[in-house]
């Protein structure tokens, strides 16, 4: 039967956040490692991943998909906490140290779902999660819960005003749905959805068309760097009260 540490991912991305990173227990979930060349005794930036999600997998195919999923949620998990974070990417997949062919992105989008283990297992490695670095915990939680899901997923997408509209119309359904509050300011929020909505303000990623240059504005507007504070406070809160403050 094939072992999940059978297939490893190479990455590139932030090498001095892999570093520290790898100096952490971890989680099996997104297993990250590397960093140091044994034979020079020295710091390099070969830095891999292994998932529990290859467990028993033989298929190429579908370890590249799981892989970029696990990716893009960290990607997600990582732009929460800073908007100009270099993403991490997979650059090339190994089985038992060879090289295999490269598969591209197919854009499914679907909960990952529990992994090939023990509910013990699981349990234990959301806890090593936890006590990691709150990304992997996120990305635990994005693998079940849909929620989480597409926060992370909209927050790995390039910034712009439409992904942040949709990004700010998701978690309001999902706080309402779960009886919330988010706190929005009012203010905030029709400073957000000016903008958001009018051409002369954000351009082609406005959600109104070119007509609207035509009108005089004099509503507060947002800058997107102020937009993506704007939105990552809102989920920060969601999550907050929905996950991380339970667990």
């Amino acid at each position: 039967m094939t072992d999940y540490s059978d297939w490893e991912f190479l990455l590139e991305g932030d090498t001095q956040e892999f570093r520290n990173l790898v100096s952490r227990q971890g989680t099996r979930i997104f297993n990250l490692y590397g960093g140091v060349d044994e034979w020079l005794d020295c710091p390099n930036d070969d830095f891999r991943m292994t998932t529990l999600y290859s467990e028993g997998e033989t298929d190429s195919s579908v370890i590249w998909q799981v892989g970029y999923e696990l990716i893009s949620l960290f990607n997600g998990a990582s732009v929460l906490f800073r908007k100009d974070y270099r993403r991490a990417s997979i650059y090339k997949l190994l089985h038992n140290g060879m090289e295999v062919r490269y598969i591209p992105p197919q854009g499914t989008l679907a909960l990952l779902g529990r992994p090939n283990c023990s509910d013990l297992q699981l349990a234990e490695e959301f806890l090593n999660a936890k006590r990691s670095s709150i990304k992997f915990q996120l990305i635990h939680l994005a693998t079940e819960n849909q929620d989480v899901y597409f926060i992370l997923k909209y927050l790995g997408m390039e910034a712009s005003w439409a992904t942040y509209y949709k990004l700010l119309e998701s978690l309001e359904q999902f706080a309402n749905k779960n009886a919330l509050d988010l706190g929005i300011g009012v203010d905030r929020r029709r400073s957000f959805r000016n903008t958001a909505n009018t051409f002369s303000l954000s351009g082609f990623d406005s959600r109104h068309g070119f007509k609207e240059l035509t009108k005089k504005n004099n509503t507060a507007s947002m800058t997107i760097h102020e937009a993506h504070r704007f939105v990552t406070d809102a989920t920060k809160k969601y999550l907050g009260l929905m996950y991380i403050k339970k667990t």
